[in-house]
Parts: C-alpha cells; sequence; structure tokens
C-alpha cells in the first residue's frame, strides 16, 4: 500500500497542470472558457496554467474554423503543439512487432513493423526493438519522452520484465526495459497487452466516460483488461485478468499454461479453420477462400456480408467467450464490455452474438443489462494503449513513483518533483 503523503502548493500546482493538460488532449479542440467549466479552476488559474504550457511548447493557440466569420470574433480554441514531446510505443506480438511514435493524444505519427518466424535469443528481440525505435527517431524531429512497450502476457511491471510467455520461442525472463533504458536513456515501461487496450480505450475511445468496464481483446489469444472505478486494474505485478486461460471445462484437455479446459482451447483460429472444413460441404456458395488457411479478417470480413458459414463459424467463437465471459461479469460486477480485434466491421456480429448469450447467462439478469461495445481502435487497442501508458503517467501524477517518472514529468512540467 502507498505511503499516504500530504500536498503542499506545488504538489497541487502539478495536479492542476496535469489535469488541464489531460482535458486539452482526450476531448476535442476546447476554449479557455470550456476548460474552466470542466476543470473547475478559477478562470484566472486556468489562464496562468494555460500561458505555462504554451511558453513551454506543449499546447498552441488556434482559431476555430466552425460558425459564421462574419459575425462575431471566432473562439481562441487550445490544442496539443506539434512541436510538443512523443512517445515511441512497441508492441510485442507473435511474429509481428510494432514500432510506433505518438504524441498525447493518441494518434500515431509514424510506425514501423516487423515481421519474424522466431527468435534466436533475447538480445535479437531487443535488437530489433532498438533498429525500428532509432530508424523512427531518425525522421523525427520531436522529442521522444519515454519509451513503452505494450507485450503478451504475462509481464511483470516491478521488474519490467517477460515472464515465461507460453508458446513464445521459449523465451523467458527477458528484461525488456532495462535493456531498451541502457540503451536509450529514456525511461521505459512496460505493460500486458490487454491492460493497453484497457488504458487506451479508457483515455481515447468507448470507455472516456465509464467508470468500469472490462476489455476484451482478441489476437493471438484471448487477453482481458479492466478498468474499476476509472482506474486501470493492475494487480500486484501488472498482470492483465488472463482471460484466454480461465478454464470453462475442468475435465477439458491440458493447456501450454498448465491449467485444463482453458477457454483459448476451444475459441481459437485453429479450431474455426477445422469447423469450417467439416461444415463446408453444407454450405457450398460460402464466401470463405476455398482450399485455403482461413484468417480472423476473413472470418469477419465474410460475416460483414452476411456468410452462413463465417457467422456459424464466428458464433460458436462468441460462445466458448461468452461462457468464460460471464464467470468474470460475476466475479466483478460490471455492465459494460469492450472488445477489440482486428478487421474493421460494420455488423457488430461479434458483439451481438456475445451479448445475447451474456445477458442471458449474468447473475442477476432481469436487473441489468450488460453492454457489449466494438473497440474505437479495432484491432490496435493494444498499440494506442502503448502510447497511453506513458500519457496515463503524465495524466495522472498520483501513479508517479520512481526517477524515470520525474525525468517524464519534467519535460511538461519543469518544476515537477515526486
Amino acid at each position: 500500500m502507498a505511503k499516504p503523503l500530504g500536498s503542499n502548493l506545488v504538489h497541487v500546482k502539478n495536479h492542476n497542470q496535469a489535469l488541464v493538460l489531460r482535458l486539452i488532449c482526450t476531448n476535442p479542440l476546447m476554449s479557455r472558457s470550456q476548460l474552466a467549466d470542466c476543470s473547475g479552476l478559477t478562470k484566472m488559474t486556468l489562464s496562468n496554467i494555460v500561458s505555462e504550457l504554451i511558453e513551454k511548447g506543449i499546447i498552441t493557440e488556434t482559431v476555430s474554423r466552425s460558425g459564421n466569420a462574419t459575425v462575431g470574433r471566432r473562439p481562441i480554441l487550445l490544442d496539443l503543439a506539434e512541436s510538443s514531446p512523443c512517445i515511441c510505443g512497441m508492441l510485442i506480438k507473435r511474429g509481428l512487432l510494432q514500432v510506433v511514435l505518438g504524441d498525447l493524444r493518441g494518434r500515431i505519427l509514424d510506425s514501423a513493423a516487423i515481421r519474424y518466424e522466431a527468435f534466436r535469443d533475447s538480445d535479437e528481440l531487443i535488437r530489433m526493438l532498438l533498429d525500428a525505435y532509432r530508424k523512427l527517431k531518425d525522421r523525427s524531429k520531436r522529442t521522444v519522452a519515454a519509451i513503452s512497450v505494450a507485450a503478451l502476457g504475462p509481464v511483470d511491471v516491478s521488474h519490467g520484465s517477460l515472464v515465461k510467455t507460453p508458446n513464445f520461442y521459449g523465451l523467458s525472463n527477458v528484461e525488456v526495459t532495462k535493456f531498451l533504458k541502457k540503451s536509450t536513456g529514456l525511461p521505459t515501461y512496460i505493460i500486458n497487452d490487454a491492460n493497453a487496450g484497457a488504458l487506451a480505450e479508457k483515455l481515447y475511445g468507448r470507455g472516456k466516460n465509464l467508470s468500469n468496464f472490462v476489455y476484451l481483446h482478441f489476437m493471438n489469444g484471448i487477453g482481458a483488461g479492466a478498468v474499476l472505478n476509472d482506474m486501470l486494474y493492475e494487480g500486484d505485478i501488472g498482470q492483465s485478468l488472463e482471460f484466454g486461460h480461465t478454464s470453462i471445462n475442468f475435465a477439458g484437455p491440458k493447456c501450454s499454461c498448465g491449467n485444463t479446459g482453458c477457454v483459448e482451447l476451444y475459441a481459437n483460429l485453429k479450431r474455426m479453420n477445422e469447423q469450417a472444413a467439416a461444415l463446408a460441404r453444407l454450405y457450398p456458395d460460402s464466401l470463405l477462400p476455398k482450399n485455403a488457411v482461413h484468417t480472423w479478417n476473413d472470418y469477419v470480413s465474410c460475416a460483414d456480408r452476411s456468410d452462413a458459414l463465417a457467422m456459424v463459424v464466428l458464433d460458436r467463437f462468441c460462445e466458448y467467450v461468452s461462457y468464460a465471459l460471464t464467470n468474470l461479469l460475476n466475479v466483478l460486477d460490471v455492465n459494460h464490455v469492450i472488445v477489440g480485434y482486428d478487421g474493421g466491421t460494420s455488423s457488430s456480429f461479434i458483439e451481438k452474438a456475445i451479448s445475447s448469450r451474456i445477458n442471458r447467462m449474468v447473475m442477476f439478469a432481469d436487473y441489468r443489462s450488460i453492454e457489449v461495445r466494438h473497440s474505437a481502435f479495432d484491432g490496435n487497442g493494444p498499440l494506442v494503449g502503448s502510447i497511453a501508458a506513458v500519457t496515463n503517467r503524465i495524466f495522472n501524477r498520483s501513479i508517479c513513483r520512481g526517477e524515470g517518472d520525474e525525468k517524464l514529468l519534467q519535460l511538461f512540467f519543469p518544476d515537477f518533483h515526486l
């Protein structure tokens, strides 16, 4: 438990600065008057903070383009400055590394992707990440404030490491943040990919106005993160909810994680393809590619076009997910679920299939309604979340603890001290 600390005038000022910056970066363009209303600060206090942030090159003023130019003055709005420091976000997936530069609005400014078959050792993984970082840094004129790595779990945030991840080329206990910080000199953080997705939704997406929600992500496996009482739930070591490795069949097959009957053993792409192959003769007009190994995007895009075979296979996937999700919602008592996955979709087939089941199975179903929504970022929630893991520290002084945090925040608030 963190030691309770008193507040002084410097801490109050830091808090107010961070609050104003968060409002500017997580909302549409706002005027000073609107900021004063939203923040509860006096106009004089707000004006002083805004002036300091403008002087430091963090935010800028812009004239509103809306309204009639001939009637009165157009309002002056506040936005993030194009010269403000940016963040390097990294995402480690099986078969793919993504490295981006992003700003405090969660916008991706530049990106690099590296596909791979395997790693010889952890040094090769770090080298590939560093090469991509340096490539992007050389192309940018902006200061890089920090590096944040979103990674498939399990991760240990306290030690900045990848723990022994199932089916990840035998790598374990890779001290990612230690090596990246040593090579770059930048504050460096690590976050579980599903937690990153949840944080992206809270700061920039569908969860902005929700105090409690569960984020599900279908990527290499099935991950989950949770925001509870407006804060990302991180647990003791920063691990996600490990949703994919919760059991839905205690007598089921053995999973690589050591558990039995994990939901990922039933809801996965290999099983979907086996089911599609077994049912293909019943759906000769299916839009799914013939004689091919179907991708997740194949199923989503074909279901969007009302392909019966794709919908049957996806519906079975959603059935397995719904069993585990019902258990989770019964424990957490949360009424909102956000689902992220690759493939832009307009039909909400997956969300509807999950919603219809959990709203029948969840405890107190007669007295509550669970809303299931598609992610604002499709499958890029964890990537945006790698940026959000840093911006959340900038916006929320209370979660900052170490020397790296102080160095980070002093880029934006020079008089900041822990």
